[in-house]
């Protein structure tokens, strides 16, 4: 996985914590710059940037990083827009890859350059699209859990409501609740289904209950038949609003 690569996986996490308004405004014109002996170096465009995402975000970006790369203990930053050394021969090893990925049939991204934009987050959804069973890789230590997500979805609202996924980082709890979300919206793309990290669930209480507005949050919830929820770092939940009782994994 190339700096970029890491970078952008980890935005596609980043992003479902934070507002789009604050997203665009701290992770614009971010970019990894280094990566050597665990420790990420991190570029960012000025000071104020540097100085807000280390006492803001720092948690929350080491953690989305280790989540793709478990060797990564910490994370520095840099002032500046990073640049590529020898970018001829970045190019050229990137031309031979993109052959390669063809001659097999791998889909191609229409732009080589990751950039905001590629974070496909369906806004009305908070859905990565990319998250899906086609992609998720089945083995011994997560392969109950995915069994009970085909349950749930032969069974929607009956099996495994709530369904409660549990494990170390890195183990794809994630990427199953969310191809939870994404194949009901494929059988049936009228359902409304809602992902929610626990950071953007709080802040919408804390907002509710300081304007008087916790009817309407109430009402958003309920209105929603598929609530793909993160949890917690190490738990993800799915429920629905009618079902069978709790089972856990």
């Amino acid at each position: 996985m190339t700096h970029d690569e890491l970078w952008h996986s980890a935005l596609s996490e980043i992003e479902l914590g934070l507002t789009r308004a604050n997203f665009i405004t701290w992770f614009k014109h971010t970019a990894v710059a280094d990566l050597r002996d665990g420790v990420v170096t991190l570029s960012v465009p000025n000071g104020f940037a540097k100085e807000w995402l280390q006492s803001k975000y720092h948690k929350f970006i080491l953690r989305a990083v280790r989540n793709l790369n478990h060797e990564v203990k910490d994370i520095q930053y840099v002032i500046g827009q990073y640049k590529p050394l020898e970018e001829h021969r970045k190019r050229a090893g990137h031309d031979k890859r993109r052959a390669l990925e063809v001659s097999v049939g791998i889909p191609q991204p229409a732009d080589e350059e990751y950039s905001l934009r590629d974070v496909a987050i369906d806004p009305e959804t908070n859905l990565n699209p990319r998250y899906t069973f086609e992609n998720f890789i089945v083995g011994s230590f997560n392969e109950l859990a995915h069994a009970a997500t085909q349950s749930v979805i032969k069974n929607l609202g009956g099996a495994y409501n709530p369904l409660f996924i549990y494990g170390g980082v890195g183990l794809g709890k994630t990427h199953l609740i969310q191809a939870v979300g994404n194949e009901v919206l494929k059988q049936n793309p009228k359902r409304r289904v809602l992902y929610v990290p626990t950071e953007r669930f709080m802040g919408e209480v804390v907002e509710a209950l300081s304007s008087q507005g916790m009817g309407r949050l109430k009402e958003r919830y309920r209105l929603s038949e598929a609530n793909p929820g993160f949890v917690r770092p190490s738990a993800e939940v799915y429920s629905h609003p009618r079902g069978a009782p709790p089972v856990s994994l």
